[in-house]
């Protein structure tokens, strides 16, 4: 392996909070925050100035806000090496929720169809016992598959025997301080369909829609964004992932102006557009993505990553681009073995880290290596990503000459830092200058400082990636 990688180890040494600087939710509607500490335990957890109506249980804060605002708190954590303390921003205002793109873990790579509720539940107690859910990981979604026919009493879609107790399973994961999320499409038959049945519905009944595209079966006349979106909040769900093709701001729109009106907040996901351009994406969605699924192979990857160009603009504060799900890791869904290389994960990471996309998991953590472990959890890294200055990271040089590609991308942080990320995509290796007027410049994959005096230069082998972080600008 090229690319040299810090070892995580989630339960050792001083804490460290991994909660973002602002942290958001709607007024009224139940708050439900895990503060992510690593280090070791026992740990011990205390958070000052909290508002009227929030209250915290060990490592738990929950409760409601009754109003509007930005409330300051400052949370910490302390073990028998040391105490960490951060201070946060609680922004409460309508539809605030993912103000820092998700991470969390989602089945549909790791399980695909098959995957039952037994899995979910398993899963999430995996991602507690390895400490994964102390860098911030907090959403576990469940994404298509555990349909089956409409009914209950909201007539709407319900749950295949895979899963016999869709609240038992909200209220699991929410016992550890977690959000749950789910899929649905309005398409009259949704993708991921289990192999035991022929078909499975979307939140649309009747004859289609002729303003929409006739792919599965198409969009029914006959709405019934409603009843669904009653019986998830009944359920106890906090985010839904959105498929269909195309996608269009009609049938979001539909489906978005039911969530909000729920007593809960609902983190949305749209997927997948073919089209640029439409202000409703950045305005509405939490996420969106605008590529092919996540596949184990490097074309696979460097496809999705191309993505990010045609929507690098619209990205914003609590509105991201979505590059899919990770694919590294145990992934029963495709029925081979992971064709990326060791440092091929570390990009495919990356550029999800870097471009402010959501960060999901999607493995079946099987037999999980130190590598697999060390990628999802190296703190430098996931803080780039949940950096509350809220900017986009732009390319400043781009390489496309025969075999050289190469790509380096900065990012303004909020301590005014910055952050670089070079991804090396071509087939030879790649001798980077940069200078700089900081006098230590930092490894952020191996979590090393290096002395520069104003001049560095480095290697990026093929397919690699390096990760900087230095006090002042550089250039290249």
């Amino acid at each position: 392996m090229k690319t040299k990688i810090a070892i995580a180890r989630p339960f050792d040494g001083v804490p460290k909070i991994m909660l973002p600087s602002i942290i958001g939710a709607s007024a009224k509607k139940p708050i439900l925050y895990r503060i992510p500490v690593i280090g070791q335990r026992p740990m011990k957890y205390s958070v000052k100035g909290l508002p009227n109506g929030l209250e915290l249980n060990d490592n738990i804060l929950s409760g409601k806000i009754e109003y509007d605002g930005s409330y300051e708190i400052i949370v910490s954590a302390k073990n028998a090496l040391g105490e960490s303390v951060k201070r946060i921003t609680l922004e409460i205002a309508n539809q605030n929720v993912l103000v820092t793109p998700l991470m969390g873990y989602t089945t549909w790579n790791a399980f695909a169809s098959d995957v039952t509720q037994k899995d979910v539940e398993g899963i999430t107690k995996r991602l507690v016992e390895l400490g994964i859910t102390e860098f911030g990981y907090s959403y576990i979604n469940t994404d298509s598959g555990w349909q089956k026919e409409y009914g209950g009493k909201f007539d709407a879609v319900m749950p295949n025997s895979k899963f016999p107790d869709m609240k038992a399973m909200t209220e699991y994961i929410h016992s550890f301080g977690l959000k749950c999320g789910i899929y649905s499409t309005p398409m009259l038959t949704a993708w991921g369909c289990p192999k035991e049945f022929e078909s499975i519905p979307g939140c649309t009944q009747g004859e289609p829609d002729i303003r929409f595209s006739s792919t599965n079966g198409g969009i029914g006349v006959i709405r019934k964004e409603r009843n669904n979106a009653l019986q998830f909040e009944d359920w106890g769900f906090d985010y839904l992932k959105y498929d269909w093709s195309p996608t269009d701001p009609v049938n979001a729109e539909y489906m978005r102006s039911e969530l909000v009106k729920l007593s809960r907040d609902f983190g949305f996901c749209v997927t997948v557009t073919a089209i640029k351009g439409y202000p409703y994406w950045s305005h509405y969605c939490h996420s969106y993505r605008s590529n092919r699924d996540s596949y184990c192979y490097w074309d696979n990857l460097v496809e999705n990553y191309t993505t990010y160009f045609n929507f690098m603009d619209e990205v914003c504060k609590g509105h991201y681009f979505d590059l899919d799900m990770l694919d590294i890791g145990t992934c029963r869904a495709h029925h081979i073995a992971n064709l990326l290389t060791d440092d091929e994960k570390v990009v495919a990471f990356t550029m999800r880290a870097f471009f402010n996309s959501p960060i999901q998991i999607s493995s079946t953590l099987e037999n999980i290596s130190d590598l697999e472990l060390s990628i999802y959890c190296n703190e430098e890294i996931l803080a780039i990503n949940q950096d509350c200055a809220f900017n986009t990271s732009l390319p400043i040089v781009r390489v496309n000459e025969g075999s050289h590609k190469y790509d380096i991308f900065e990012k303004r942080l909020e301590d005014g830092s910055y952050a670089y990320a070079i991804f090396n995509l071509g087939e030879v290796e790649e001798c980077i200058e940069l200078t700089t007027d900081a006098s230590i410049i930092r490894d952020v994959w191996a979590k090393e400082d290096v002395s520069s005096n104003g001049n560095f230069s480095f290697s990026v082998f093929p397919h690699t990636v390096k990760v900087l972080r230095i006090d002042s600008k550089a250039i290249f």
